[in-house]
């Protein structure tokens, strides 16, 4: 069960900055994670509230760190 909050924990963060690198823009990389994650809400592949409060967490944190390192810009050369 321990394995469930330490997926709910990093794969939404991981979400956001692959989805953010991929379409150049942070708040879509951010749309797209939340798309994922509400489906899977919906569908009922959640087990507790404690996973859906820790996707949260970790799709704020996945966002802040594309904002920080500017994962969304391209490359500068």
């Amino acid at each position: 069960m321990a394995v469930w909050y330490i997926l709910a924990s990093l794969l939404p963060a991981l979400m956001v900055v692959c989805f953010s690198m991929i379409v150049r823009s942070k708040y879509m990389g951010l749309f797209l994670s939340v798309i994922v994650i509400g489906v899977s809400v919906y569908e009922g592949f959640f087990h507790s509230q404690m996973i859906v409060f820790l996707d949260t967490l970790s799709l704020i944190v996945g966002y802040l760190f594309v904002e920080m390192y500017q994962l969304d810009k391209e490359n500068q050369i």
